[in-house]
């Protein structure tokens, strides 16, 4: 009896709280609350309204910062890379109009571009690492017991690169049959039916993670610098957070060595690739853009052609 006398109650206040509310709703309250919602509601629209202007504004500036940077790269670059031959590596999933874009600046910079070799993914596999370090024990005889992605890229750089003081850009037959072997495998793709050896190397990543490049990617780099001149790893915004592969080489070893650009999908980035190269070629190294571990947005002072 007690209990269904509470639920009676709880009933009755219940319908008694909805009465107030109605009433309070339509007569004393009704104005202010409709004013209040009316008044809200433009307060917002007009919120909206200022940022998509704020937005417009933005990529108005945008737009006409990239402007400027096309017309001031031919002068920024000019003459920063006479006389060398530079070798462009595409790791997986990059895009291939940065790729160009880099190419496009090495040219405009009064340097040639080598051989373009494209890394497949099959090269950061984890289950493919020892088919690799097979395959590279094959091209380098006499090299065993090394970890696979060291000789790998050990194996790599060789076939890519000349030594400095050497001469560059010369066909190297030992170079085509060391693509071609890895090529055969699926861990690249490269035109080798004529290898020209360069003496620098730009290495051009992706936005997003490569997966075991914190294991694979650094060996490869690094003997790439070993071999050459000067090497940059260049990629676009989001490359330089902690899994991204500018992000991996700032935190290894490499970073007082290898130089890194993390805005190469900007005209302004594919610039500063071009005078970090520069940079390298002279001694020195830095890492430029705007994510972590940045030392600002471009060497400074510039490289003078």
């Amino acid at each position: 009896m007690i209990d269904f006398r509470y639920h009676i109650v709880s009933i009755v206040a219940i319908f008694m709280a909805l009465a107030v509310g109605i009433v309070l709703g339509s007569g004393p309250l009704k104005d202010d609350i409709s004013g209040f919602l009316e008044d809200r509601t433009a307060q917002l629209a007009q919120e909206k309204v200022d940022l998509q202007d704020e937005v417009s504004a933005l990529r108005s500036d945008i737009d006409a910062s990239e402007e400027f940077a096309a017309l001031a790269q031919p002068v920024l670059v000019e003459g920063l890379l006479t006389s060398h031959v530079v070798t462009i590596v595409v790791l997986p999933n990059t895009e291939g109009g940065q790729v160009d874009a880099v190419e496009e600046v090495v040219a405009t910079a009064g340097g040639t571009v080598g051989e373009r070799v494209t890394i497949e993914p099959a090269w950061f596999d984890p289950d493919q690492s020892e088919i690799l370090g097979r395959v590279a024990e094959g091209i380098a005889t006499g090299r065993k017991g090394v970890d696979p992605y060291d000789l790998a890229g050990q194996v790599l750089a060789d076939a890519l690169l000349t030594p400095g003081g050497r001469p560059v850009g010369q066909p190297s037959f030992d170079s085509i049959a060391a693509l071609g072997a890895l090529e055969n495998e699926g861990f690249i793709a490269a035109d080798e039916n004529e290898v020209k050896r360069g003496d620098t190397a730009i290495v051009i990543g992706p936005g997003g993670v490569v997966a075991n490049a914190d294991l694979a990617l650094i060996p490869m780099i690094k003997a790439l610098d070993d071999v050459g001149v000067g090497t940059v790893l260049a990629a676009p915004l989001g490359s330089a957070r902690p899994a991204g592969v500018v992000g991996i080489l700032r935190e290894s070893g490499s970073d007082g060595v290898i130089s890194s650009v993390d805005r190469v999908e900007t005209v302004t980035g594919i610039t500063v690739t071009a005078t970090a190269m520069a940079e390298q070629i002279a001694g020195g190294v830095g890492h430029y853009g705007t994510g972590p571990g940045s030392d600002g947005p471009a060497p400074d002072p510039l490289p003078r052609g």
